[in-house]
């Protein structure tokens, strides 16, 4: 019995799992049918949309915006009334002047002063922004301002701006280097009689441009006239016949009435000429008479002493006047002249100058250190003697050959050596002056007598 009442439950329940296995057949292929049919609108579902809006998000982190790209660069320029200083990057700078200038990495879309004293202007299609700021926008100290930028993007950056000095004029700034050129302009106006004002300048300046025009249009015609005629004449024949004919007219008349000064002038420098001519061939004749007197003809000398002097080549009085007042050139073992480094000739001795360096001035030291050492050796001529024989030989070519220019000199000097020498003065006690009357050597030092000693 148990047996016969669960069959039929099975039999329910096989027939119910089967309805159920249908309706989910059924349910699982309405979708299909339906996109064949017409399409139905319906809203996406609450997981759809939060699916896009992470993605959407997802993307703007990874992306940074205009804002964040945006580099601010201060436009500079040469101007003292307009600078601008940067207090930190992007974000914050000292501007000094009316306007500020800056260049955008980043084009905006629009650009806005939050304060009312100054106003922006976007240029150069939103890569530069220039802000302008009203004559009082700096007060007495720096005010700030701030500049919002907005881009494309729905991004915005601001920039703090610190202005001072924006009550400087633009244009008068610029005029500034031009005030030295008003001041003399109207220095010259005043001078001219002109008021000192800018109505007297303009005036000035006015009336000067009139007399330049005026005298260029006057002159510049009439010598442009006088060119054309001139060039039209010198391609004339008779022009140039005409000419020659008044040139040899006014040279004739010249010549006529002030060829005298001319005639004169002439002679006066051929006369010049003789006249240096003469005193050059006086001078040689002077001095070939000279190089023909021989030392034993001076009586002050003699035939003794002029036999020593002869051993050095002094035989006459125009020998002593060489080797006493000029020196003698020093020469090689061919007879050639030496000459230094210069090209300068050099000498072995310079006559009576070296004398004078002589200190102590004795017999010992002439013969040590002079060139009258070969004369004043024992056996042969007393110094005192050598130098009275140069101060007589000198006063000869003095007193009869006329030449003291080249001799007085070297003469008084010897003879104050000598008067040294022989203890006749002593420099450094002496009372008497030094034209003081001195004895007559002659007697002393006769031709015969000083032959040696």
């Amino acid at each position: 019995m148990y047996q016969t009442q669960s069959r039929p439950l099975a039999t329910a329940l096989r027939l119910a799992l089967v309805l159920a296995l249908v309706a989910t057949v059924l349910g699982a292929s309405a979708p299909a049918v339906a996109a064949d049919g017409p399409t139905v609108d319906s809203e996406p579902s609450v997981a759809s949309v939060q699916a896009e809006n992470a993605t959407t998000n997802s993307t703007d982190d990874s992306t940074p915006s205009q804002a964040d790209r945006l580099r601010v660069t201060p436009v500079t320029n040469d101007e003292e009334y307009l600078s601008i200083e940067t207090r930190a990057s992007d974000e914050s700078y000292n501007t000094t002047g009316p306007t500020a200038t800056f260049e955008l990495s980043e084009p905006v879309d629009a650009a806005r002063v939050s304060q009312s004293q100054a106003d922006v202007n976007v240029l150069g299609g939103g890569t530069v922004i220039q802000i302008e700021y009203a004559d009082d926008a700096a007060g007495s100290n720096a005010s700030l301002y701030t500049t919002e930028l907005f881009f494309a993007d729905g991004s915005t950056h601001a920039v703090d701006l610190y202005a001072t000095e924006t009550d400087v004029s633009v244009e008068a700034a610029k005029y500034t280097q031009y005030s030295d050129y008003i001041d003399y302009t109207l220095d010259q106006a005043e001078a001219a009689g002109y008021e000192r004002t800018a109505a007297g300048a303009r005036d000035y300046l006015e009336n000067q441009e009139e007399r330049a025009k005026l005298f260029d249009s006057l002159f510049t015609e009439q010598v442009m006239m006088f060119i054309s005629v001139a060039f039209a004449a010198a391609q004339n024949f008779v022009t140039w016949i005409l000419g020659i004919a008044v040139i040899a007219g006014l040279a004739i008349f010249l010549e006529r009435k002030h060829g005298w000064i001319l005639r004169l002038q002439q002679m006066a420098e051929s006369r010049a000429e003789l006249m240096r001519e003469a005193v050059r061939q006086d001078y040689e004749e002077r001095r070939n008479s000279a190089a023909k007197h021989p030392l034993e003809d001076i009586s002050e000398i003699g035939i003794n002493a002029s036999r020593y002097w002869a051993e050095s080549d002094v035989e006459t009085v125009d020998d002593m006047i060489e080797i006493a007042c000029k020196g003698i050139v020093k020469v090689d073992e061919r007879g050639n002249i030496v000459y230094d480094e210069d090209g300068n000739a050099v000498f072995s001795h310079h006559g009576v100058d070296d004398l004078k360096d002589v200190d102590p001035l004795t017999t010992d030291q002439l013969r040590s250190q002079t060139w009258l050492s070969p004369l004043i050796l024992e056996g042969r001529l007393a110094a005192t003697t050598a130098l009275s024989n140069i101060e007589a030989a000198l006063l000869v070519a003095e007193k009869d050959y006329n030449r003291g220019n080249e001799v007085r000199e070297a003469r008084r000097t010897v003879s104050e050596l000598n008067a040294r020498l022989s203890g006749d003065r002593d420099y450094q006690h002496a009372e008497t002056s030094s034209n003081a009357a001195r004895p007559d050597r002659h007697t002393d030092i006769g031709g015969h007598a000083a032959g040696g000693d």
